[in-house]
């Protein structure tokens, strides 16, 4: 998967991903980081850091990660382009995330675990959770599932997940998680949000 990431991100620019950022965005879920005294938020697998953004424009502290070293410049860069500190982001697997126990009041983690085998969504998840403190909270996120996503070439692997061999997705992993599927990953975990968009994602949040 750090193949795929990399040459996703390699040549990308801020001019190409600016249409994509709204800056002064304010997705539903934020409300429920209001209500829960929350400072400072980790962007999980960042990619460009739409969210690392709007987090910023909304008052929150931010830092963040992810697999790709393409990814962390750009989306540093685009932090900078809209005025934004970048100092926190690192370059590191979520499966073994390189900051300190208990280091965020919550982390956000938008549609990065369905692209995980389930066996490591499982310890991405143990690790998310290992760097939010007691009382914080995780916001989660799934894709819902496309026409494209069955209909490009892939195979299926043994846990579910779809391996995409076409070339504009080649590398790519990808796990439809249902709502049971979403239930036995977060198995004991205090769920204080649950919410489907109209595209069909699923987003939760959790209070470690």
């Amino acid at each position: 998967m750090n193949k795929y990431w990399d040459k996703e991100w390699k040549n990308a620019k801020i001019s190409e991903y600016e249409k994509y950022i709204n800056p002064n965005g304010n997705p539903k879920f934020f409300d429920i980081l209001k209500k829960h005294d929350i400072i400072y938020v980790c962007d999980a697998a960042c990619g460009f850091g739409a969210y690392s953004v709007m987090l910023n424009n909304s008052g929150y502290k931010t830092a963040g990660f992810d697999i790709s070293e393409h990814s962390v410049n750009l989306t540093k860069d685009i932090l900078k382009y809209f005025g934004c500190n970048s100092d926190n982001y690192k370059v590191c697997s979520i499966t073994n995330i390189d900051f300190d126990d208990e280091s965020f009041d919550a982390v956000v983690a938008h549609a990065v675990i369905d692209h995980l085998s389930s066996e490591d969504a499982k310890r991405a998840l143990d690790e998310i959770f290992r760097i939010t403190r007691k009382d914080g909270l995780i916001y989660i996120s799934f894709d819902g599932i496309e026409e494209d996503d069955i209909n490009m070439a892939h195979e299926v692997l043994e846990d579910g997940s779809f391996l995409y061999s076409d070339e504009t997705r080649k590398g790519l992993l990808f796990k439809h998680y249902s709502e049971d599927d979403i239930k036995e990953l977060t198995i004991g975990k205090e769920q204080v949000y649950f919410n489907i968009t109209k595209k069909g994602d699923r987003e939760l949040i959790l209070k470690k």
